[in-house]
C-alpha cells in the first residue's frame, strides 16, 4: 500500500514514469473514442493531462522541464521522419502555394495576438499561450516560455500563464480544425480515399516497406545430439 501511495504522490523517477504512463494510456483511450465518426487521436493525451493536473497528480517540476524539452525534440524529429520522404518533391510542385498558405495562417494568428495585447484585452504572457494553443503549435509555446524566462520582470506566476492559456486554447484549436476539415470535405464532396490514392501516386515513396519473415533453419546433422 505504501509503495502505491509513493507512486501516486511521491517525487521519485518511478512516480514520474507511472504518472506519465497513466496520462499517455488514458489519453490514447480518450483519443480513440469516436463521436459522429470523429476521434481526437493523440490530442486526447492533452485532455488526460488536464484531468491529472486538475486532480493534482503532477511530477517534480525539474523533471517535468526535462521531459517537456525531450518530448518536444522527439515530436519534431518524428514529424520530420514522417514527411521527409516526400518533402522535397512536394516543395518543387506545390511549395510556393503551401508556404504562402502556412505563412498566412501564422501571420493572421500573430496579428490577432498583437491586437489583443495592444488593446489590453489580454496580457502578453497569456496572449502568446493563446496563440500557440489556437494554432496547435507546441514548438511556439516552448519558444515563448524560453523568451519569457529571459525577461527580468518575470515571476513564477507569470511563467505559468503561457502554459495555462495554451491548455485552454488547444482543445478548441483541435476541435475547430476537425470541424473545418469535415465541413470542407462535405461542401466540396471530397472522397478522402480517392484523394489519398492520388497523392500517393503523385508522390511515391521510394523507401522500401517493412515486412516480416519467419525463417525455419534445419540441420539434419544435429538431430538427436543432446
Amino acid at each position: 500500500m505504501e509503495f502505491l501511495t509513493n507512486l501516486l504522490t511521491g517525487t521519485s523517477s518511478a512516480h514520474a514514469v507511472f504518472i506519465l504512463s497513466l496520462v499517455i494510456a488514458g489519453g490514447i483511450a480518450i483519443g480513440n473514442i469516436r463521436v459522429w465518426g470523429i476521434k481526437l487521436g493523440v490530442a486526447g493525451v492533452l485532455f488526460a493531462g488536464l484531468l491529472f493536473g486538475h486532480l493534482r497528480l503532477s511530477i517534480d517540476p525539474h523533471l517535468l522541464e526535462f521531459i517537456r524539452e525531450f518530448g518536444l525534440v522527439l515530436f519534431v524529429f518524428t514529424i520530420g521522419m514522417q514527411v521527409g520522404p516526400g518533402f522535397f518533391s512536394s516543395m518543387k510542385k506545390e511549395g510556393l502555394t503551401l508556404n504562402i498558405l502556412a505563412a498566412s495562417i501564422v501571420l493572421m494568428g500573430a496579428g490577432i495576438t498583437v491586437l489583443y495585447v495592444i488593446t489590453g484585452l489580454v496580457p502578453l504572457p497569456t496572449a502568446v499561450g493563446l496563440f500557440s494553443g489556437g494554432t496547435t503549435n507546441t514548438p511556439s509555446l516552448a519558444a515563448a516560455q524560453e523568451a519569457l524566462q529571459l525577461l527580468p520582470q518575470t515571476d513564477p506566476d507569470m511563467q505559468k500563464l503561457p502554459g495555462l492559456a495554451y491548455a485552454m486554447a488547444y482543445p478548441f484549436g483541435i476541435i475547430g480544425i476537425i470541424l473545418t476539415m469535415v465541413l470542407i470535405r462535405k461542401f466540396f464532396k471530397i472522397d478522402v480515399t480517392q484523394q489519398v490514392q492520388a497523392f500517393e501516386k503523385e508522390h511515391p515513396v521510394h523507401a522500401g516497406r517493412l515486412f516480416a519473415v519467419d525463417v525455419n533453419v534445419e540441420n539434419k546433422n544435429l538431430h538427436g545430439i543432446a
